[in-house]
């Protein structure tokens, strides 16, 4: 079968949950959304508001934000863990990352060896030590151990050692994020955050590659091998074994129904998507049906893989926030500017907290794009939702007219 890279494009947008109209937001519809998009990835950057956040407004609109913190913290509905990267995961899903768990435990001395020279020296006594109190106290935070670095530090990456141990034993499952205040992680031992009766059966290696290949299918719609290793990045980036399974099974996949196999114009490799998504492309053929202005965070999972959206969308999604600023094009932070399944442009934010003011620093649009009276309407309204959403009371245009480029 046979599609385009416009139909690709409305289905990834359908699949992202960037086609709805927003209403009242419950609990129950953040949950959905993490569901649907498999995790949502955390990030500190606090330019404008949190990326997490942002995710969720962009497709939901203005929610109370807590309802987020209640999900994972109070309900134990999510967890976090590296998925993509630093992820909120469903709570059900936990079983499918059992296996990275296991085998970051199995490599601890060597990551402690490892990561130790950034750290000013780390040995396994401090890994005894940092499990050991967080055993016996509860939930801990780096602040809550002495530093110890026995010299000046070095930058971001010169942790200190418990800051070091507290990460090794995360990544091993042995620890597990209990809540967070001021948004600085709290650890526990990992038995006392899983709730009850939560699934531990660990799957087959083919069950959790299956599970990996469809989990991204329902949120990108169609997709080739390499998106799949491009949506769940960290969990298996690092083992040749998970890389070389998806082709095949992805293969045997459209062989026995459980996906259907596509080519997609000017694409070598074959494309897949879920069975139900088949009927629905030929649909999208006439187009979205809200076709609507959604601003897309740098770490929002639409744009996750910079090579896939630079195929299907035409759009380069480069975050030039660790790019020296006389090298930067556009800014520090930007904002992706989506208009039905189109990424047209750009805005450069920043809130001024202290004075509840968004600052939109320049505006750019892509070179072929027209805007129109609809998106202009669609584009104000948009803004206004996102200045809500940051607390603003105004926002302040730098410049008068968009940039082109």
């Amino acid at each position: 079968m046979e599609t385009t890279k416009e139909i690709t494009r409305r289905l990834t947008v359908e699949r992202q949950g960037l086609t709805s109209t927003p209403g009242t937001v419950m609990k129950n519809d953040i949950y959905q959304i993490i569901d649907r998009l498999g995790c949502l990835q955390i990030d500190t950057i606090n330019v404008v508001e949190r990326a997490h956040h942002l995710t969720l407004w962009s497709r939901l609109g203005l929610h109370e934000k807590g309802l987020l913190n209640e999900l994972a913290y109070d309900d134990r509905k999510l967890f976090e863990y590296w998925a993509h990267a630093a992820c909120y995961v469903p709570m059900e899903d936990h079983r499918f990352f059992i296996s990275p768990m296991r085998m970051r435990e199995g490599e601890m001395l060597e990551r402690l060896e490892r990561w130790g020279g950034r750290a000013g020296g780390v040995t396994p006594d401090i890994l005894d030590e940092v499990l050991g109190r967080v055993s016996a106290e509860g939930p801990l935070a780096t602040s809550d151990f002495e530093q110890r670095r026995t010299g000046p530090s070095k930058g971001w990456w010169d942790w200190k050692p418990a800051k070091v141990a507290l990460e090794v034993l995360y990544g091993a499952g042995l620890l597990m994020v209990s809540h967070r205040e001021n948004f600085q992680r709290q650890y526990d031992i990992a038995e006392r955050v899983l709730p009850p009766g939560v699934d531990a059966a660990e799957p087959t290696e083919e069950e959790r590659v299956k599970f990996y290949i469809t989990r991204t299918m329902a949120s990108l719609g169609l997709v080739k091998p390499a998106d799949v290793r491009g949506y769940f990045t960290p969990s298996y980036a690092r083992y040749k074994a998970f890389s070389k399974q998806i082709p095949s099974l992805m293969e045997e996949m459209g062989g026995n129904g459980e996906a259907v196999r596509y080519e997609v114009e000017e694409e070598r490799q074959p494309y897949y998507c879920l069975p139900e998504d088949a009927s629905r492309l030929d649909e999208l053929a006439d187009g979205l049906p809200h076709e609507g202005v959604h601003l897309l965070n740098p770490f929002d999972n639409a744009l996750w893989d910079k090579k896939r959206v630079e195929t299907l969308f035409g759009f380069t999604a480069k975050l030039e926030a660790y790019t020296p600023a006389t090298q930067r094009k556009y800014g520090y932070y930007y904002l992706a500017i989506l208009s039905g399944d189109r990424l047209v442009g750009r805005i450069i934010p920043k809130m001024d907290r202290k004075n509840r003011k968004l600052i939109i620093n320049s505006t750019w649009h892509e070179t072929w794009f027209k805007p129109d009276d609809s998106f202009e309407n669609s584009f104000s309204e948009t803004l206004e939702s996102f200045s809500e959403f940051n607390g603003a009371d105004e926002v302040e245009y730098k410049e008068e007219r968009p940039r082109i480029g």
